[in-house]
Formats: C-alpha cells, sequence, structure tokens
C-alpha cells in the first residue's frame, strides 16, 4: 500500500506526526513511500518519534504508541487502502453470519435462503391447534389464526413450547393471544435482521498484503 503526505493528511494524521513524516519523506527524497516498508523505518525510530510526541497538544496523540497504534490501524480502514483507486476488488464475499461465497450472486442466493429458512421453522413453531371437545370427550384439532379465527368457540389451545419441547395446552383465550404476540414479534426480528444483514467484499490493496472486508451496496 502506498503512502504519500497527502494521503496522511487526508487520514487525520495529526499535526505533531506530520511533521515527522514529512522529515522522514524529506530524508528519503520521495513523495511516494510504500506503507509496509515506513512503518518499518518507524519501528526503528521509536526515541524520536517518542520525543517529538511528547510535545504535542493533543493529549490523545502524546506518546510514540499512540502514533504507531494510529499508523498500524490505517491497514484496517477501507478508505485507506482505497485511498488512490488501485485496490483489488476480490471475488470474494462475506454474509453477516461469517460465510465466504465466492460470487455476489451466491451471498446473495445463501442469504435468501437462510432467512427463508427461518422464517419456515419459525412458522411451524407458532402454530396454534385450537381444540374442540365433544359431549362424548373426544377431541377436534383445528390450526387457528389468532388475528383472523373467532378463538371463542374452542374449549383448548394447543401449541409446541419450544423452550420445554412439549406441547402447551391452555384454555385461556388471553394465554393464546399472548403467545402469538409473541411469535409475532420474533417474526419481526427475523425480517428486521434480513433487512439489516449485509454482505461485504473483501478488498485488498495494489500490493495485495492488507485487506479489508467493505459492505456491498443494496441492489
Amino acid at each position: 500500500m502506498k503512502t504519500t503526505l497527502q494521503f496522511f493528511k487526508d487520514m487525520g494524521v495529526c499535526d505533531g506526526a506530520y511533521q515527522t513524516l514529512q522529515r522522514v519523506f524529506d530524508a528519503a527524497g520521495v513523495t511516494e513511500f510504500d506503507y509496509a516498508q515506513g512503518y518499518e523505518v518507524m519501528l526503528g525510530m521509536m526515541d524520536t518519534i517518542e520525543v517529538d510526541a511528547a510535545q504535542s497538544a493533543d493529549p490523545d496523540h502524546a506518546t510514540a504508541e499512540g502514533w504507531l497504534k494510529w499508523c498500524y490501524d490505517l491497514r484496517t480502514r477501507p478508505e485507506a487502502i482505497m485511498y488512490f483507486g488501485d485496490h483489488i476488488a476480490e471475488n470474494v464475499f462475506r454474509t453477516a453470519d461469517g460465510q465466504i461465497h465466492e460470487s455476489l450472486v451466491a451471498a446473495r442466493d445463501y442469504d435468501r435462503r437462510r432467512f427463508a429458512a427461518l422464517k419456515q421453522d419459525h412458522a411451524a413453531a407458532r402454530v396454534i391447534n385450537g381444540v374442540r371437545i365433544g359431549d362424548d370427550g373426544a377431541e377436534t384439532w383445528e390450526l387457528v389464526d389468532p388475528a383472523r379465527d373467532d378463538l371463542a368457540g374452542f374449549d383448548a389451545f394447543i401449541w409446541h413450547d419450544s423452550t420445554t419441547g412439549l406441547n402447551h395446552q391452555t384454555e385461556s383465550i388471553d394465554e393464546a393471544l399472548a403467545f402469538n404476540a409473541a411469535q409475532a414479534k420474533i417474526l419481526d426480528a427475523i425480517d428486521a435482521a434480513e433487512q439489516a444483514a449485509r454482505i461485504e467484499q473483501r478488498i485488498t490493496d495494489e500490493s495485495g498484503v492488507f485487506s479489508v472486508w467493505v459492505p456491498m451496496a443494496e441492489g
């Protein structure tokens, strides 16, 4: 990854560190410095940097360690790696669950299937059966939707309790409504997670040494 004094300035380097970097560039007689090489140069002049940093008016930039960390963190900043526009956009994509894919199409298809499976599992988990009990004690089960069906005609309600792995039975309409409302919130959370899920692409600097993940534009 190449660097220039303007690069450091645009990345937000403090004034004291900028002056030190300017001396390094001037001493080397260059206007462009390889980042990895420059970082090694900094490691070799820590005593000088410590003296320079101690004169900083900014307490957040008053130690050589702070300067070094700031420079080190550049390799993790997308705007640094992409600064000169010569970065490499790799055909490597990562979904929000950490899975790696070899194309954007594959990543999007994976996310589509992943959330569809979550919704399918949730749909099965939120099923409520209304139970009618006949005069002879025989039970008739019927799938009910509390948002659509009149629950007053049922004698009991049964659903699967995922916390115990057993069926839960109640005669309370209010309890059935509360269960359905709670399940609706879970579905809302799945929908929100799907909307928030981002696919990232791996971007590498022109040297192929430093890489970062950047969010893909939606669409």
